[in-house]
């Protein structure tokens, strides 16, 4: 049974999953023999002070989620028309025998706020696991449908092209359907759980990513979406930065067979969005299908903070080649990936209310725009989920500043949030990341890294009193 996630009342909503071991004082004997006595005491009776062994257990579903390509097309005035390769709805549940984390993932353009908490809700209904414990999250597929928006205020670029797909009569039994899916998956995960390891390992892949805001030599930025060449930059511009890192998770059963396999890498999925007007689950399908064949088990992409970074080329030859780079580098590293030690699992979030750009204040009139932060902990392993668009150096900024040594960032997760959103200072820089498509404030990237960070922290705290 999920123990129950405590509200603190601070400036944001914060709600911290977790278990702390107990407390032994032995005051009536001197401090060595009284030591001693206290070690005893936990060894023999757990209540006492004495940290369980932690035993992590698995399961994973993955669902079809194709629509029917008579269905409006997000980006375009047309139907999707044609289906390329078909789309998906992953899930896999994570427990450490008292507290469960369940993660969907979908081959969608976001997953929003009002989507987010449509599945929350009918997935606690159907299997107990509190909302504050489910992680919604995109690979950001442009070949693929957006996520349900619901009734709030939208973005004046959303209301030209989004939502007349929404209103689409076809999309709503599919949005439906979609909710019932996630559903089952996470029932499916849950009920096929068994116990399994965890290992990490990391690749190399950054001869395949472009970061889009090269920056001039007075300091701002120039949009270059797909680069002439990846490789060369003229006009003294300077490259942007981007993290080159393919990190692999592999869960794995006592025989050793696999039960998934996350893999974390920042670009955005368009390699195949524009030339072709379909559906297609781009580069992250194409990889999951080649690990799906190599390694088995349900293969999950975690796209990172992609907000600034893209494939270095396009096209389905890109994706060939991008996805078996990423195969053969991440099944290298699966070789050599380091097992981690079992520990006990923690989750927390922050939800924010962050203050919205003036252009979005005129346009919407929206005043803040709702975000969510959430860190799911497991040992030296951490997950931090970030929502909208963030720009990699976001990602880069919580890791340098988290306790622990391997640190996961998400964007596309639990909320549109602020949109694509950078640093502070980086709506000085333009481009096209800093215009009406980011609705938040200069600052609200900070607030989201600062949250971040004191959520990392807290879970860190009782692992060191441990």
């Amino acid at each position: 049974m999920d123990e129950p996630a405590e509200s603190l009342p601070t400036e944001h909503t914060e709600e911290i999953q977790g278990r702390n071991s107990s407390v032994c004082s032995v005051c009536s004997v001197g401090p060595l023999l009284g030591l001693l006595v206290a070690l005893m005491l936990s060894l023999a009776d757990p209540a006492l002070g004495a940290v369980a062994p932690v035993q992590l257990s698995a399961g994973a579903a993955s669902a079809d989620i194709t629509p029917d390509t008579r269905m409006r097309n997000t980006f375009y005035p047309q139907p999707w028309g044609s289906v390329r390769d078909p789309i998906f709805a992953r899930a896999f549940v994570l427990s450490d025998g008292t507290t469960r984390v369940a993660f969907i993932g979908w081959d969608l353009v976001d997953a929003r706020e009002y989507a987010v908490a449509r599945v929350r809700q009918a997935v606690k209904a159907a299997t107990g696991i509190p909302e504050d414990h489910i992680i919604l999250h995109a690979t950001h597929n442009h070949s693929g449908p957006k996520s349900e928006m619901g009734s709030e205020p939208l973005a004046a670029f959303e209301r030209k092209a989004a939502l007349p797909a929404q209103q689409d009569p076809l999309y709503r039994p599919w949005a439906d359907k979609l909710v019932e899916t996630c559903v089952t998956l996470v029932r499916a995960a849950d009920r096929q759980r068994q116990p399994v390891t965890l290992s990490i390992g990391r690749a190399y892949i950054g001869e395949v990513l472009f970061n889009r805001r090269p920056e001039k030599p007075d300091g701002t930025v120039l949009t270059m979406m797909v680069p002439p060449d990846p490789y060369v930059l003229a006009k003294g511009l300077r490259f942007g930065k981007l993290d080159p890192t393919l990190t692999v998770l592999a869960l794995r059963n006592g025989t050793g067979d696999t039960v998934a396999t996350l893999l974390h890498l920042a670009a955005h999925a368009v390699s195949i969005y524009g030339g072709f007007k379909g559906i297609s689950a781009d580069w992250p399908g194409a990889v999951v299908n080649r690990f799906k064949q190599g390694v088995g088990g349900e293969p999950f992409v975690l796209q990172g903070c992609a907000g600034d970074i893209v494939p270095w080329r396009r096209g389905p030859e890109a994706v060939e080649h991008m996805s078996q780079l990423i195969w053969e580098r991440g099944a290298a590293a699966l070789k050599v990936a380091e097992k981690l030690e079992p520990a006990p699992l923690r989750t927390s979030r922050a939800i924010l209310g962050l203050p919205a750009s003036a252009q979005e204040q005129a346009a919407s009139g929206r005043i803040t725009l709702p975000a969510e932060v959430q860190v799911v902990t497991c040992g030296t392993l951490a997950l931090v989920t970030l929502p909208g668009e963030p720009l990699n150096e976001l990602g880069a900024a919580i890791q340098e500043r988290s306790p622990f040594p391997h640190t996961l960032v998400l964007g596309y997760a639990n909320g549109r949030g602020p949109s694509y959103v950078g640093l502070p200072g980086r709506k000085w820089k333009g481009g096209y990341e800093m215009s009406h498509v980011g609705t938040g404030g200069d600052e609200v990237g900070q607030s989201l890294v600062d949250s971040a960070v004191r959520l990392l922290k807290d879970h860190a705290a009782p692992a060191r009193a441990r």
